[in-house]
């Protein structure tokens, strides 16, 4: 199942996630940093019943872009991702072997069995 949505809420993708768990779906999410002129265009080349206001449009994107797409500082724990991976006693980071800067995240086994989902969790699952 594809969900082709904003989403930009994590409370709307966690419940997708929750959804996809409870059917023992594979399930990941993708995230497309598309700039605000290209969206406005592909409104503009949509059947007029299908158009989005564009104040939404641009409301959104200026509201959720600079949150999802920031720039990561390696000094702030709470801008880098990695480093909240490794402090999150449910999350697994394992260094990729032959590889001096990629890990991969996955949550552990008590996170799956006593349900443990949290934004970190539900993240470590596709990176």
């Amino acid at each position: 199942m594809v969900a082709d949505a904003q989403h930009a809420n994590p409370e709307y993708a966690n419940e997708l996630a929750r959804l996809a768990t409870r059917h023992g779906a594979i399930w990941r999410t993708e995230d497309f940093d598309v700039p605000l002129d290209e969206l406005l265009r592909r409104n503009e080349a949509r059947p007029r019943a299908d158009h989005v206001p564009e104040e939404y449009i641009r409301s959104s994107w200026k509201r959720f872009h600079h949150v999802m797409f920031r720039p990561l500082n390696p000094e702030d724990p709470n801008g880098n991702l990695l480093k909240r991976m490794i402090a999150d006693p449910y999350v697994r980071v394992t260094p990729v072997r032959g590889e001096s800067d990629v890990f991969a995240c996955n949550f552990t086994r008590e996170a799956f069995f006593e349900g443990r989902r949290n934004t970190r969790t539900i993240n470590a699952r596709g990176l």
